[in-house]
């Protein structure tokens, strides 16, 4: 059967901002952030050497970084969650309006398909088992306004933090969701015609698909948006075979 054409997968990290009446209390907010336009730009900042930084140490730099523009309009550093030796890390582009609101990677719609699709795989979001659980990042820590994808400063800014995090967690394999990690986590452009594909970040097997969110914009379309389930779901099998992890019995037709 001929399948139809999806349009290019831009990434992004979920739909308009819902009003809120106020912000969770999930961690103390900062100053108020302001119109980053009205503040002169930063400086271009300087090399950062974290290869002595242990988790306490990395996250406290986090939580007071300026090294880049989105520091002064964040609600909250989203640092990552999950297993902090973890088999399987996930890394996505950066937090949307509901993860700078709670900081914490991943707690809008796509994050609930992030759950689903890492439960489908026997594994838990929220094991602190280093065997079932997950580790969760972003290229960056702080949202850029308005949804929009990183811009090169601001990853090179912030990928020191995620790749001593990868030092830390010393995962099996990591799982890229979408261009945008691709693209400054590898310096690789292109998430559909390399999806799918194994790659590696040193000597960790990478396995890059697509983006929750790209999947939930076939969400009007229920044959499209299960072709793309099946494609990530293929990926995710192949990182599953790799760790040995079991897989469940083919469907019947």
């Amino acid at each position: 059967m001929a399948t139809p054409a999806a349009p290019a997968p831009p990434e992004t990290r979920g739909a308009a901002e819902p009003a809120r009446s106020a912000p969770p209390v999930f961690a103390p907010l900062q100053s108020p952030p302001c119109p980053a336009a009205d503040l002169p730009s930063l400086p271009v900042p300087p090399p950062l050497d974290l290869s002595a930084a242990d988790w306490s140490t990395l996250e406290g730099l986090c939580a007071t970084c300026e090294r880049c523009e989105l520091s002064r309009t964040r609600h909250r550093v989203v640092f990552g969650q999950g297993q902090r030796q973890a088999r399987v890390m996930f890394i996505g582009e950066g937090p949307g309006y509901d993860e700078d609101m709670q900081g914490l990677p991943f707690v809008g719609a796509a994050g609930q398909l992030l759950t689903k699709m890492i439960a489908a795989m026997g594994l838990d979001r929220y094991s602190e088992d280093p065997a079932k659980g997950v580790y969760i990042a972003n290229i960056v820590k702080c949202r850029p306004q308005r949804n929009r994808n990183p811009e090169q400063g601001e990853a090179d800014a912030c990928l020191p933090y995620l790749r001593r995090q990868i030092e830390l967690v010393k995962p099996e394999a990591i799982i890229l969701l979408g261009a945008v990690p691709l693209q400054y986590l590898l310096g690789i452009t292109g998430i559909t015609k390399n999806r799918g594909q194994w790659l590696s970040y040193g000597d960790i097997p990478v396995m890059p698909t697509f983006h929750p969110a790209y999947i939930l914009r076939f969400s009007n379309s229920p044959q499209l948006e299960r072709e793309n389930k099946l494609k990530v779901w293929d990926d995710l099998k192949k990182v599953m075979a790799l760790l040995n992890l079991p897989l469940p019995p083919p469907r019947k037709q």
